[in-house]
C-alpha cells in the first residue's frame, strides 16, 4: 500500500508547492488570476524522465473593494498520463497579501481498480508580501498530507507531514521552458518531511499496531513569475543531489 499512495501524495505535495501566488496593494499576482485561466506542470525525475503532471484551472474570481478571492481546480496525473484525482482548493489577496488555502481533499476513485483513494491536506497560510524582492525573508509553514484507501482494514493512512522553512527571495533570473521566457524572482526554502504509516496485525486487534516511520531533509530552488507562478521549480537531498523538477509546460487565458 505504501508504495502505491505515496507516489500520489508526492504529486500532490509538488503541484501544491506551485500553486502559491503573491500580490501588491492593488492584487496584481504571482499567479493567473482570470477566470478561465489554466497552467500545467510537469514533474521530471534528476534523469529528465516524466513523473507526472498537474493542470491548474481558475474556475472563478470574486472581488470585493481591494480584496480578491480565487478558486483554484488541480487535476492531477501519473507518468501514464492516468487521472489520479482532482483539487479544489483557494487563494486570497487581503492588504497586498496573497495567501495560499492549503486545506482540500483530493478523492481518486479511479487510480487504483475499485479501490477509492483520498488524500486530505491541510496546513498553514503561506503568504507573498506585497514588495517581495530579493534578500527578502518570508514566513514559513506547515503542511499535513493524509493519504488512505478504502476496503485496506489492516492498514492505516499515510501521513506526510511537511515544514516549510528558512524561505528567503534571493535574486531575479530569467527562465525559458515551453510555456515561453519569462522574468522571475528566484525563492528558496527547505522542507522537512516526516512520514508516518500504521499497520495493523488484524482489524480489530489494535495491541498489534506497527508503525513505519522516515523523516528527509529537502531543499527547494522556485522561480517566480508574475502572472504565471512558478516558472521552474528544483529539489535536493540532504547531500544537495538533484531529486528532480517541475516546470510550466503550459499557460493560457491570463
Amino acid at each position: 500500500m505504501r508504495k502505491i499512495l505515496v507516489p500520489l501524495a508526492i504529486i500532490v505535495i509538488a503541484c501544491f508547492n506551485q500553486s502559491f501566488v503573491a500580490g501588491d496593494g492593488s492584487c496584481a499576482t504571482f499567479f493567473p488570476a482570470k477566470q478561465g485561466a489554466q497552467v500545467e506542470l510537469k514533474n521530471y525525475d534528476n534523469k529528465d524522465k516524466l513523473t507526472g503532471r498537474c493542470v491548474v484551472l481558475i474556475t472563478d474570481v470574486a472581488t470585493s473593494g481591494s480584496n480578491l478571492t480565487i478558486n483554484i481546480k488541480n487535476t492531477t496525473f501519473d507518468s501514464k498520463d492516468k487521472q489520479l484525482g482532482e483539487t479544489k482548493y483557494s487563494a486570497k489577496c487581503e492588504n497586498g497579501i496573497f495567501y495560499q488555502d492549503m486545506a482540500s481533499t483530493i478523492t481518486a476513485g479511479q487510480a487504483f481498480g475499485d479501490r477509492k483513494v483520498t488524500t486530505k491536506v491541510t496546513g498553514d497560510l503561506l503568504e507573498f508580501p506585497s514588495d517581495i524582492k530579493p534578500g527578502m525573508d518570508l514566513k514559513g509553514g506547515v503542511m499535513t498530507v493524509t493519504t488512505s484507501m478504502e476496503n485496506m482494514p489492516t492498514a492505516g493512512p499515510i501521513v506526510s507531514t511537511i515544514t516549510f522553512k528558512n524561505r528567503k527571495a534571493v535574486s531575479d533570473t530569467t527562465v525559458t521552458t515551453s510555456a515561453g521566457t519569462f522574468n522571475c524572482i528566484k525563492m528558496v526554502y527547505d522542507e522537512n518531511v516526516k512520514t508516518k504509516m500504521t499497520l495493523l496485525s488484524s482489524p480489530n486487534n489494535k495491541s498489534m499496531m506497527s508503525s513505519n516511520e522516515s523523516s528527509s531533509n529537502l531543499h527547494v530552488i522556485t522561480c517566480y513569475a508574475k502572472n504565471a507562478g512558478a516558472v521552474r521549480t528544483e529539489t535536493f537531498d540532504e547531500k544537495g543531489k538533484s531529486m528532480g523538477y517541475c516546470v510550466l509546460s503550459s499557460i493560457s487565458g491570463n
